[in-house]
């Protein structure tokens, strides 16, 4: 991925100061997790969360994908996964929930995953490098296997949100529907064979 300063990379991304924001009842009320994800995952899916946050998708996809499933939650800053971590050991959910901390250069998903689906859920416009986020994420889906890009209509507009659809093509990924989601530019994608 390309190389910017901490200080661009702070700008970009939303700060771990906002979490509660990011995991309130008035966003599950608007956003819910289950209904915006729920006919994607199945019992026992390997599910990927990009850029997982305060695990505001992660922890209702746990209960989605059940105890012989997986979620990889992968977030750039330590202090989200430490909420996360925090949050699914209350909820008696860390046994299945698999943090993971991305760097500038790479999501760290890993060469071993074989998931069944994959959320990038307002957070592609915060990734320096997004061509490169896109095959990482392709190479580790199923043949088959779905992704939603959802992103804020109020930080992307439509050139670039259908820039990053374009960069998803090049990955390998055919698009499948642009399902509504509140406030959102959203997509569904899939691994072809």
């Amino acid at each position: 991925m390309n190389e910017r300063s901490s200080d661009m990379e702070h700008d970009r991304v939303c700060p771990a100061s906002h979490a509660g924001h990011l995991d309130s009842l008035i966003r599950r009320l608007i956003q819910s997790p289950k209904r915006i994800t729920d006919r994607f995952i199945g019992e026992g899916d390997t599910v990927i969360d990009i850029g997982c946050g305060p695990g505001f998708f992660s922890c209702p996809m746990v209960r989605m994908v059940g105890h012989c499933g997986n979620v990889i939650a992968i977030d750039l800053q330590e202090e989200m996964l430490s909420i996360l971590r925090e949050k699914a050991d209350k909820e008696g959910l860390s046994s299945i929930i698999e943090p993971r901390k991305a760097e500038l250069d790479t999501l760290n998903i890993g060469c071993r995953v074989e998931a069944d689906f994959a959320l990038a859920f307002y957070v592609m416009h915060e990734l320096p490098d997004i061509e490169t986020a896109l095959h990482e994420i392709y190479e580790a889906l199923l043949p088959g296997a779905r992704m939603l890009i959802a992103e804020p209509t109020m930080h992307v507009s439509e050139r670039e949100f259908d820039e990053t659809c374009r960069l998803a093509d090049v990955a390998g990924f055919v698009l499948v529907e642009k399902p509504h989601i509140l406030f959102s530019r959203s997509v569904v994608l899939e691994k072809m064979s």
